[in-house]
């Protein structure tokens, strides 16, 4: 048996997952490895700050209010 080492882009990882699956399991051994570009033994500080700097993040965009939408979250829950 050969091992192949690949990388591969988010975009086509799952139609490459689909073949692979697709072939015996007698003959292929499947083993993921998420690669990250954070930066190992850091302060979760510093992998989020990477995470924000290589990611397109757009979550609570919409938000004009913080604070007045988190205290809105709040009441809900009392």
């Amino acid at each position: 048996m050969r091992t192949l080492n690949i990388q591969v882009s988010d975009s086509i990882y799952e139609h490459i997952i689909f073949f692979l699956k697709s072939i015996p399991q007698n003959l292929i051994s499947i083993s993921e490895k998420t690669e990250s570009p954070t930066i190992k033994n850091s302060s979760t500080k510093k992998r989020v700050e990477q995470l924000f700097k290589t990611n397109k993040v757009e979550a609570f965009k919409e938000i004009e209010d913080p604070i007045a939408w988190q205290k809105s979250i709040r009441d809900e829950w009392e």
